[in-house]
């Protein structure tokens, strides 16, 4: 009886270990199934709105222009999620946010950008979002 016993154990044992292999390839396979939704890589926006500019405003700016607009788009965006809290509507690329970017790249990098070129770069960021799938539908007017 005694080599019945070993080969039982030894069956038993096969089959957890199968078992343990199974819901490791399971829970592996259900990891990469699901969508990880849109990715915003810095680099790639950058580059996509440096090659979007036209020749005339790309004349007055430089890449390192254009990381400086996305970075203080990001932290104002980041101090309005603050206020949204509060009940204030939080619209990108506004007259605000321009305003905003246009005084802390002074205050902070003695750069001078225009209104308009500031626009031009985030318009085309918002492109880039949209591009990327970031971006759904609109749900309604903002007033």
């Amino acid at each position: 009886m005694y080599p019945y016993l070993v080969v039982g154990v030894g069956a038993l044992l096969f089959a957890l270990f199968l078992l343990i292999a199974a819901g490791m390839v399971w829970q592996e396979a259900r990891k990469r199934s699901g969508s990880e939704g849109p990715a915003y890589v810095v680099e790639d926006a950058i580059a996509f709105a440096w090659e979007g500019l036209d020749d005339e405003v790309r004349s007055r700016l430089t890449r390192s222009d254009v990381r400086r607009i996305f970075e203080w788009e990001v932290y104002y965006l980041q101090g309005l999620a603050d206020r949204r809290a509060r009940g204030v509507d939080i619209v990108a690329g506004s007259g605000l946010g321009i305003d905003f970017i246009r005084t802390k790249t002074a205050a902070a990098h003695a750069a001078d950008y225009s209104a308009e070129d500031i626009r031009a770069v985030l318009e085309l960021e918002a492109q880039y979002l949209v591009g990327i799938g970031a971006v759904g539908e609109a749900i309604g007017e903002v007033a």
